[in-house]
């Protein structure tokens, strides 16, 4: 590894797997993040793109303190009021301490966590699936006036027709829908905020952008937000390009802006790591029953119908700050539900999917030594090579999306009392078998699943 400052810009070469590399380059650093502080590099299983940022502040494929990922939220969010509002709030700097693990993670969220901001501007926030849907509600959480949250999906409703659809072409499951109980949530918006964990061209923000332009033309303000901001000088001056043709504004922030290349090349070997298997897991499944729920169903990877209800908390038919600070409520009774089945190690709380905020609100109400992250649909190549990212992968079918298989990663490289995994949504128990099976082999001796909403057939 190799750093250096170049005219205020901070370089570092990073390895990947084997000989394949990229080179960092940090332009833009207002809060002075070591690389190591926000992501480590990954090889993944996918021809459009074979490399991976893997945050470490994010909780989705590395575990993280549960209430991290909410602090990133709060930090975008503070950006955001200050460079559109020219409002600098005072814990800005705290909350990037807390975020370089210069400061108690826990006790910085519970200091910021009661100011909620009032916002001058009917604003639309838009969280994209599926690993931004949690830093979308993150920084959405943090208004309490004019907020409104909404999240990409990748499932099919049926009984929605979508308002939007575009693509994101990189990405394994490529089309994205946005489906809302209430039009008029993108007609009264007067601003929309984009958020996504990282921004490599900006394509896919074009393609959002440009559907949202054609179909919603009164609004003129966008801002898009992500952790990381790769986009090449070219693609910015495209932005620019576009607000002048569509007549309108983009803004950008992120944490971190800069560019990268990559040198040589991936070489996956077919392998079959086996997970360390020393003894078998308790599993106990809970039910819970929620009033927070939405009658729609959807159609799964194969063709079958998913009668399980949604939860409405979640953002996916859109949240309006009103209803978020009642879902609160109903969260802190869930963690201490969970709470009672604590020992007193280390627990980890696991999101599927889309389904990341709760979960991880959860987790963060549950008090010290509770980590959280989330299943992906993204296929990180594992290898036991020293310093490499991903040593252990689970799969298993998506509990609520029959036929999308979804990834674990990690699970045993940190000695956790007890997981609880926590599913918004499934058709029937029988859907929960393989997952209890690989569940089985992860070296945690007590494991609880917490369904939220079981379909007709399991009643």
């Amino acid at each position: 590894m190799v750093n250096k400052l170049i005219k205020n810009q901070y370089e570092q070469r990073l390895p990947i797997l084997g000989e394949y590399e990229i080179t960092v380059t940090l332009d833009n650093n207002p809060y002075h993040f070591n690389i190591e502080d926000l992501f480590q590099m990954a090889t993944r299983i996918n021809k459009k793109r074979g490399f991976l940022f893997v945050s470490k502040v994010l909780g989705k494929h590395l575990a993280v303190e549960s209430q991290m990922p909410l602090l990133v939220g709060t930090l975008l969010s503070m950006r955001y009021m200050e460079k559109t509002y020219g409002e600098m709030h005072d814990l800005e700097n705290l909350v990037a301490r807390a975020l370089r693990r210069e400061v108690d993670v826990q006790e910085t969220f519970e200091q910021v966590t009661k100011l909620p901001v009032n916002l001058p501007h009917q604003t639309l926030f838009i969280g994209f699936a599926e690993t931004a849907t949690a830093l979308g509600h993150a920084v959405f959480r943090n208004f309490n006036s004019n907020a409104t949250y909404i999240h990409t999906t990748r499932e099919l409703i049926n009984e929605l027709e979508p308002i939007i659809c575009f693509e994101e072409e990189h990405s394994h499951a490529t089309s994205h829908r946005v489906y809302s109980t209430n039009e008029a949530v993108f007609e009264q918006a007067q601003r929309i905020v984009l958020v996504d964990d990282e921004m490599t061209t900006g394509n896919t923000v074009i393609n959002i952008i440009k559907t949202l332009n054609e179909r919603f033309p009164h609004i003129k303000y966008y801002t898009v937000m992500a952790i990381l901001d790769w986009r090449p000088q070219e693609k910015q001056d495209i932005f620019n390009q576009l607000e002048k043709e569509w007549g309108i504004t983009i803004q950008f922030i992120s944490i971190v802006q800069g560019h990268f290349e990559l040198h040589g090349a991936p070489e996956l070997v077919e392998q079959k790591l086996e997970n360390a298997k020393q003894n078998k897991a308790r599993i106990q499944v809970l039910d819970t029953k929620s009033n927070n729920i939405l009658p729609y169903t959807s159609t799964d990877e194969r063709q079958r119908v998913n009668n399980a209800p949604y939860l409405q908390g979640t953002g996916r038919f859109s949240l309006t700050a009103e209803l978020h600070h009642e879902l609160d409520g109903q969260l802190q009774q869930i963690a201490e539900q969970l709470n009672t089945l604590r020992t007193t190690g280390p627990a980890l709380v696991v999101g599927t999917g889309e389904f990341m905020y709760i979960p991880m609100r959860v987790a963060s109400l549950m008090g010290s030594d509770v980590y959280f992250q989330s299943s992906t649909r993204s296929p990180i190549y594992p290898s036991l090579d020293e310093g490499y990212t991903i040593s252990q992968k689970w799969s298993f079918d998506s509990p609520e999306n029959n036929g999308v298989v979804n990834f674990l990663y990690n699970l045993d490289t940190y000695p956790y009392t007890e997981l609880f995994l926590v599913v918004e949504r499934i058709a029937n128990k029988a859907a929960l078998t393989e997952l209890i099976e690989q569940l089985e082999t992860v070296n945690i001796e007590r494991i609880f699943i917490l369904v939220m909403s079981y379909g007709e057939e399991t009643e």
